[in-house]
């Protein structure tokens, strides 16, 4: 039992938990907000895909409550399908169970409580007797079950099929055929939200499953590529105009964008920034430039719906997992080595991304549980401010430690993304050079003797690690008042001077504050081989209002647990794909 294997590591932060769950309760007894933090809690996908049972999201829920409510983690959620029976698959046709007014209800062979017409209601009550909060996964739109049968709408203030215009709504009024979710083309398709009979459909939704307990819902095929403002919008009205607060989270975010974000970011709660992360590293490094630019954007803890709103890095493939697409539950541990988790358990938290544990918790490891629980991180995913992407490090290839040298470092300049009033990112301008071909230059006002930097056109870097087929000209657009515009962020160009074989590719860093003044720093090392990485205090001050610099800082280093005190350079050597996490006090 996970419980018994955990309980020396359970007293060991009892002191810590307690004050979490002290700080939590009082958060909770003051306001009924949504997400005034970064969501915390625990989600069926990754450990079952779609064929969990209540027996076994039970189970689960229940070691939630048990050993990991007291960090903070207060949702379980049922991902997405819980309504299909098991002798479908992802995109079957026919195999949902709807009601006559075409919503979703779960399938009772997998779902028995939910016989006689309780839907959740069973189930719900049993996870908020825990202490937790109750979560589902929907999909967009309608379902191509009910436009087929063409359903009649539920009016809810009427109890009787909806009615405008002297005539019986159906699905078929509503439906969109030529607008399917285009990775479940057979499931589900767009709605005209702009009817009336549309508006009334979303209603009937929502409605029901608040009644079953409902206290947190995953909106999927909505976002990034599959943008529907109008449903966004929709639901977000629906949802505001209830009676109990539920938390709205927008998936998946493939091609998702800062200026795509705050489109929607005051309307949810959370909305997924990348399609989905499974456990590979090539996934963890994707995340990297777009955490910067949502960072950057300043979209981190901003206005939502009854609260705040989170760009979401989506769940944690930690522990005991399933396949994307597999049509069974759990059968292996992730295949993130200790420091790779390290690493993203590290980006996620300095970035404030909501936290979903993805495997089976009844075969957690009490490695993965210190992880998870760490009351370091959790303060900083959960407190910290001013988090952000730490330009000022560097690869030292020699530190003479007695001697404080350090060897010289070549630099060279690395292109990145910023607002487009900040005034870095203005001095671009067009040229031609040679014949008929033409380069685009930026060149820095504040330093006038430096050659510019240049690039041809066709050759146009991108600042983002997100896959697109779209050309690179596409992608930029060079205005006349002298920025870099990028066509998929909304963010301009700027040009840094950093190091040569070491940032952006191989290494980077986050910086953030704490609650009670402190200085985050880590330090990651995206390289094959170990790296030590360097920092200078003088630079900490970015994310001290009113301070121009450090002259001393101390502190450890969290991960290792090596003390630092320091009047100059503090450093760590850091091994491939790992990272370090400093917690610094400095005056």
């Amino acid at each position: 039992m996970v419980g018994i294997e955990l309980a020396a590591t359970m007293k060991c932060i009892s002191v810590t938990s307690a004050c979490f769950l002290l700080c939590l309760c009082a958060i909770r007894s003051v306001s009924t907000q949504n997400a005034i933090m970064p969501p915390r809690g625990w989600n069926s996908y990754d450990s079952f895909n779609w064929i969990i049972s209540e027996e076994e999201y039970l189970q689960n829920v229940n070691i939630v409550s048990q050993q990991l409510l007291a960090h903070g983690y207060q949702y379980a959620v049922v991902d997405y399908l819980w309504y299909r029976s098991l002798k479908g698959d992802k995109n079957s046709l026919g195999f949902d169970v709807i009601d006559k007014w075409g919503r979703m209800l779960p399938d009772p062979e997998r779902w028995p409580s939910s016989r006689g017409g309780r839907g959740f209601t069973d189930v719900g009550n049993k996870v908020h007797r825990t202490g937790l909060k109750f979560g589902i996964h929907l999909m967009a739109g309608i379902s191509t079950q009910a436009f087929n049968n063409n359903t009649p709408i539920l009016d809810t203030q009427t109890g009787q099929p909806y009615m405008e215009s002297g005539r019986v709504w159906k699905a078929r009024d509503i439906g969109i055929p030529s607008r399917p979710c285009k990775w479940m083309s057979n499931g589900f398709m767009a709605i005209n939200t702009k009817t009336g009979a549309g508006k009334a459909f979303l209603r009937s939704i929502y409605e029901l499953y608040a009644s079953w307990g409902v206290d947190f819902v995953k909106l999927d095929c909505v976002f990034g590529d599959n943008l529907d403002l109008g449903e966004i919008t929709s639901v977000s009205e629906i949802l505001n105009g209830l009676n109990k607060p539920i938390a709205l989270s927008l998936s998946p975010g493939v091609s998702a964008t800062p200026q795509m974000a705050k489109m929607v970011s005051n309307l949810v709660n959370t909305y997924r920034v990348t399609g989905d992360d499974w456990d590979e590293w090539s996934a963890i490094l994707a995340h990297f430039n777009i955490a910067r630019d949502f960072a950057a954007s300043n979209l981190i803890g901003g206005k939502g719906l009854k609260g705040k709103s989170w760009p979401d890095l989506d769940m944690l493939p930690f522990g005991w997992l399933t396949d994307p697409g597999a049509h069974e539950g759990p059968y292996r541990f992730t295949r993130l080595t200790q420091d790779e988790q390290r690493t993203q358990m590290t980006l996620w938290c300095m970035a404030k991304s909501p936290i979903m544990y993805g495997g089976d918790l009844r075969k957690i490891d009490a490695w993965t549980y210190n992880l998870i629980t760490n009351p370091t991180i959790l303060d900083i995913n959960s407190f910290s401010s001013n988090n952000q992407e730490f330009p000022h490090i560097t690869r030292l290839n020699d530190v003479k430690t007695k001697r404080h040298n350090v060897t010289k470092v070549q630099f060279t300049y690395s292109l990145g993304l910023t607002e487009c009033t900040d005034p870095k990112a203005y001095g671009w301008s067009s040229e031609k050079y040679y014949q008929d071909l033409e380069r685009i230059c930026y060149k820095s006002p504040k330093h006038d003797q430096e050659e510019p930097f240049c690039v041809h056109k066709r050759e146009l870097p991108t600042a983002s690690s997100k896959q697109t087929s779209i050309q690179s000209e596409q992608i930029w657009k060079l205005k006349s008042n002298g920025t870099l515009v990028n066509g998929h962020s909304g963010m301009c160009a700027t040009v840094e001077h950093v190091l040569a074989e070491g940032y952006p590719n191989r290494i980077r860093s986050w910086i953030a504050t704490g609650r009670k003044g402190e200085t985050y720093v880590a330090f990651f090392n995206l390289s094959n081989e170990k790296t030590t990485i360097s920092a200078s205090i003088v630079d900490l001050a970015i994310v001290h209002p009113g301070r121009r610099k450090f002259i001393l800082c101390s502190g450890n280093e969290m991960w290792s647990g090596r003390t630092i005190r320091t009047n100059n350079m503090f450093s760590a050597e850091v091994p491939a794909h790992g990272c370090a996490l400093f917690v610094l006090q400095c005056s």
